[in-house]
């Protein structure tokens, strides 16, 4: 019982590994990019909002410290960034 449980454990999570993995692979479409971040950065947000709701293709702008992440959905992500030439995420909230 113990050996089939463990074995159980052990697929799930290889499941779930590559199921991060392929998501991590999939390229984001981007809509407009109204920020300065590098593509890695943008598709690193992009990701978040995606999981939080958002739907492609995103938009992202920029105001002050802040970037605000939205899609094709009524679901918005607003990250508080920082100032640096790259996202130092600071907080996030989506509604």
């Amino acid at each position: 019982m113990n050996t089939s449980k463990f074995l159980a454990l052990t697929a799930v999570a290889a499941g779930l590994a590559f199921s991060v993995n392929a998501h991590a692979a999939k390229e984001i479409k981007i809509s407009s990019n109204a920020t300065s971040y590098s593509d890695s950065d943008v598709q690193k947000l992009a990701s978040t909002a995606l999981n939080m709701g958002v739907k492609e293709p995103v938009s992202l702008a920029r105001s002050g410290d802040s970037v605000t992440v939205s899609g094709s959905s009524p679901t918005k992500c607003t990250f508080k960034v920082g100032d640096g030439a790259a996202p130092q995420i600071q907080g996030v909230s989506c509604k």
